[in-house]
């Protein structure tokens, strides 16, 4: 069911405004109980909170932060609100832009891994995927103390310049925090030339009425899109291989993303290996079906990145994706979900390796592992989760 254009519809007052997007979030609610949707518990319990979570970013995207004149950056998919397969290493941001005006980013790169600016038309699941420009560390001008500062705007500026498509509608900032007890998570600000000194408008009444059939739309197209994406993919790529690396409609052109889907079995793992990718940044993750979002990335290890991940010998990683502990550094924790899909990312990458996969009993795994990957005992798993736990709240500032 796709929901309607409303395009066209005259704005409604506050009231009736309120009234109305009460009534679709009703009315989704509804939709995802229906027989297309999964039936088990657990999963109709992920799918309103994940309308709660939608709910709570729309709102706030549509109504606190769409001001092109006086834009901030608004962070999103996190540990807590999260949609469309986030990174579980990214801190993202974005901020709402006029492509008329001219704008300034500032922040501090000491100690900072990386970061992709991107300025998108929209969002995939309104059917918007252009990515106008693209920039990264390696592509801009930074002064000898680390600051950097960028602008954007229709016309050319002398450093640093991003220019504005007609088309743009935000600015896109994705962060990457590699080893998360200690790589840097910057401020980043951002102003519009000429409002310097002012102060937003008062929000007038017929406001309202528009942002929240923003905000609405928003959320039904987001909940209907991601689960028609993730069906398509696991239909055409069927159980437990995983597609080459590639680029994707929408993406960053600098991400290559390969993926499928596990199914296992009780007492199966599925065992992953592939050469080290020559990526500047690289990682593994999993997500919940067909809500996509991430796993609980603060309080289990769901997500593996080059930093975290163990390399044997050879030069291969070999990972493990099962309900129970295997016992060895690189093991994805289904959270006992029988069915996910895996997702990894080869990023700024002078290769293009594509990782192999078997279905084993867990416990005969170790005759499927190379003699140099080392055990890993419970005390270890209890360490590795409270640094992921500490590194999560040191980015996320809870």
């Amino acid at each position: 069911m796709k929901p309607e254009n409303r395009a066209d519809e005259p704005r409604l007052p506050p009231g009736p405004a309120w009234s109305d997007f009460c009534n679709r979030l009703e009315k989704l609610g509804t939709r995802i109980l229906e027989e297309d949707f999964p039936a088990d518990p657990r999963a109709r319990a992920e799918g309103f909170r994940h309308l709660s979570r939608l709910t709570t970013y729309a709102l706030q995207w549509h109504l606190e932060f769409s001001d092109t004149k006086f834009p901030a950056f608004h962070r999103y998919d996190d540990d807590a609100v999260k949609w469309g397969g986030p990174n579980a290493d990214n801190h993202y941001l974005r901020a709402r832009i006029d492509p008329r005006g001219t704008y300034r980013v500032r922040l501090q790169t000491k100690g900072l891994r990386n970061v992709i600016f991107s300025t998108p038309e929209g969002e995939m699941q309104l059917d918007q995927y252009q990515v106008f420009e693209e920039r990264s560390l390696k592509d801009l001008e930074i002064a000898a103390d680390g600051a950097l500062e960028i602008w954007l705007s229709p016309d050319e500026q002398a450093h640093n310049w991003i220019p504005l498509h007609p088309a743009v509608d935000h600015l896109l900032v994705r962060l990457y925090v590699t080893d998360w007890n200690r790589d840097a998570i910057p401020h980043v600000s951002i102003d519009r030339l000429g409002y310097e000194g002012q102060a937003p408008a008062a929000i007038r009444p017929d406001e309202i009425g528009e942002r929240l059939d923003q905000a609405a739309r928003w959320i039904e197209r987001t909940v209907l899109y991601w689960k028609q994406f993730l069906t398509r993919r696991r239909d055409g790529s069927g159980d437990n291989a995983l597609s080459p690396p590639t680029a994707v409609p929408g993406g960053a052109a600098d991400i290559l993303y390969g993926g499928g889907w596990y199914a296992l079995g009780e007492g199966e793992a599925l065992l992953m290996e592939c050469e080290k990718p020559e990526a500047d940044y690289w990682s593994v993750q999993l997500y919940s079906s067909p809500w996509f979002e991430s796993l609980d990335i603060a309080n289990r290890c769901c997500s593996l990145n080059g930093e975290q991940m163990q390399i044997d010998e050879d030069g291969q990683f070999r990972l493990v994706i099962a309900a129970t502990d295997p016992g060895i550094p690189n093991w994805l924790d289904t959270e006992g979900r029988p069915d996910g899909m895996i997702s990894y990312r080869w990023i700024w990458s002078r290769n293009a390796p594509v990782p192999r996969t078997k279905v084993i009993p867990l416990e005969d795994l170790r005759q499927h592992l190379s003699g140099s990957t080392p055990r890993f005992s419970r005390e270890d798993r209890r360490k590795q989760i409270a640094q992921r736990r500490e590194g999560i709240t040191r980015r996320f500032r809870r």
